[in-house]
C-alpha cells in the first residue's frame, strides 16, 4: 500500500510530554547484533558479572539458542533448561540416559559448555500439571488462585499461597508433588496507565500507545504487544487483558481507529485482550514490525514467535517494546529472563533487571539474539512499582505468548513475523 509520508502525528487529547527514557545502556538501539544490548542487560540484572563474563554471555546466545531447539525438539524428553552468565554454562534437563547424552553431545557440537542432568519430568509435563492447577477445581488450585508456576532447576510445579495456609495445605501438595512457596509481598502494580509514544500510526506496530474511545475523545491506554491474523485472514492487535474496559469499545492509535476490543482475559497466567483490526487503513498491512526507533521506514522486523514456555530459557535477553520509549529517543529495555514460569505472580514469565512503566502494559517482550533477530515471547502485564529503576524496581512480568495461545479465545490467532 503506498501511502504519503505526511501524516498527522498527535492527535488532540493525546500527550507527548517527554517523561522519561530507556534504561541507561540496557537497550535494543535497531538494526545489527545484539551483543550491546544483551552485555548492559546483562550488567544491569547481574551487578556482579563482570565485563568480559557480560560480553561472553551476550555474544553466545545464538549458539545456546541453537542447543535449546535441538534438545526440546523431543517435548517428551526435554526437562527444560537454564543459563548461568557467571559460569557461562547451560544446565540441560533430560528425563532419559539417552538424552543426557544428547545434551553433552550437543554442548560439543555447537561449542556451548552444557551441564546435562536426569530429572523425572518433562518440562512440557510440568507446564500441563500448572495448567490444570491453575483451572482451580481442587482445593490446592483454588488456594493458588492462580498463581502456579514451573521451576525448572528443581524440575517442579510450585504454588504460591498465603503463609498462613502452607501447613495446612502441605500433605496434599507433597501427595500432588507439588512445592509450596509464600505468596509474594512486594508491590507489583499493573503497568496500565498513560504516558507517551503516541504518534505511530503509520502501521501497527509492537509497543506503539494505544488510546480507547474515539478520535474525538480518546484516552490514551496501554500499549500494542503483537499483530495477528486468523485463518479467515481477520487481523487482532494483542494486548494486556486488564487494558479493556469491555467488549465492543473502540481502540486505535496515533491518528487513526483500530478498531473494537473483542476478547479479554485477566485470570492467571494469561492477561491478554484481542482488539480487532477494521480500519482499512491497516489491515492491508503485512505487519511483524516491532517499535524500536521513530521514523516511518520503521524497525525491527521480528523474525518468530516462541511456540512454547518451554522454549523460552531463563538467562538469556528480552527486551521490552512498550510506549514508556519517547518517539524521539531511540532503543527499547531489555533485561533478563529470570524464569518463564514465575509461581508468585500467576505463573507468568518474570524479567530481572528491568521494571516496566505506566502504560507499559500490553507492550511486546521479545529475545533478542546476538546476531539481532527478534522472537515474540510475550505480552508485558505487570511490574515492581516505580519506573526503570527510579524508586528500587527491578523485575517485570508478562504473559507467555504460548500461554495466550493455549486459551480457546486467543488460539486461533496467530502473531505476524517477516
Amino acid at each position: 500500500m503506498i501511502r504519503s509520508t505526511v501524516r498527522a502525528l498527535a492527535l488532540a487529547g493525546i500527550a507527548a510530554a517527554s517523561v522519561g527514557t530507556t534504561a541507561a545502556g540496557a537497550a535494543d538501539t535497531g538494526p545489527g547484533d545484539g551483543v550491546a544490548a544483551g552485555i548492559a542487560a546483562y550488567k544491569a540484572a547481574y551487578p556482579k558479572l563482570s565485563d568480559a563474563q557480560a560480553r561472553a554471555a551476550a555474544a553466545g546466545s545464538d549458539a545456546r539458542r541453537a542447543v535449546y531447539d535441538a534438545a526440546a525438539a523431543d517435548s517428551e524428553t526435554f526437562g527444560g533448561a537454564w543459563f548461568d552468565p557467571a559460569t557461562g554454562i547451560v544446565i540441560l534437563a533430560a528425563t532419559t540416559d539417552a538424552a543426557v547424552k544428547r545434551g553433552a553431545a550437543l554442548g560439543k557440537q555447537y561449542a556451548v559448555a552444557v551441564k546435562p542432568h536426569k530429572v523425572q519430568r518433562s518440562a512440557a509435563a510440568l507446564e500441563a500439571d500448572a495448567a490444570e492447577l491453575r483451572a482451580g477445581t481442587d482445593e490446592l488450585g483454588k488456594a493458588a488462585g492462580g498463581n502456579v508456576g514451573v521451576d525448572v532447576k528443581t524440575n517442579s510445579v510450585i504454588i504460591a499461597v498465603a503463609p498462613e495456609r502452607k501447613a495446612a495445605l502441605a500433605s496434599q501438595a507433597e501427595a500432588r508433588g507439588v512445592k509450596l512457596v509464600s505468596e509474594s509481598s512486594s508491590k507489583i502494580e499493573a503497568d496500565a496507565d498513560c504516558t507517551s509514544r503516541s504518534a505511530c500510526d503509520w502501521t501497527i506496530r509492537a509497543g506503539a500507545v494505544i488510546w480507547r474511545g474515539t478520535l474525538a475523545s480518546p484516552t490514551p491506554w496501554c500499549s500494542v504487544g503483537f499483530t495477528g491474523r486468523n485463518a479467515n485472514n481477520t487481523r487482532f492487535v494483542l494486548t494486556a487483558g486488564h487494558c479493556s474496559n469491555g467488549a465492543g469499545i473502540g481502540w486505535g492509535t496515533g491518528a487513526e481507529n483500530i478498531g473494537p476490543m473483542g476478547a479479554s482475559v485477566n485470570s492467571g497466567v494469561v492477561d491478554t485482550s484481542a482488539i480487532q483490526v477494521t480500519n482499512s487503513w491497516f489491515t492491508g498491512d503485512t505487519g511483524g514490525q516491532i517499535y524500536v526507533n521513530p521514523g516511518i521506514s520503521g524497525c525491527c522486523d521480528l523474525k518468530g514467535v516462541a511456540p512454547t514456555v518451554g522454549y523460552m530459557i531463563a538467562g538469556e535477553t528480552v527486551c521490552l517494546s512498550a510506549n514508556f520509549t519517547q518517539p524521539t529517543v531511540n532503543g527499547n529495555s531489555c533485561g533478563i529472563l529470570g524464569t518463564n514460569s514465575d509461581a508468585t505472580v500467576r505463573g507468568m514469565a518474570r524479567v530481572d533487571g528491568l521494571d516496566g512503566c505506566g502504560g507499559d502494559s500490553g507492550g511486546g517482550w521479545y529475545w533478542l539474539s546476538s546476531s539481532g533477530n527478534r522472537y515474540a515471547y510475550g505480552i508485558h502485564s505487570r511490574s515492581d512499582g516505580g519506573c526503570h529503576g527510579d524508586t528500587g524496581g527491578t523485575r517485570s512480568w508478562y504473559t507467555p505468548v504460548a500461554s495466550a495461545k493455549a486459551n480457546a479465545n486467543f488460539s486461533a490467532i496467530n502473531i505476524e513475523t517477516r
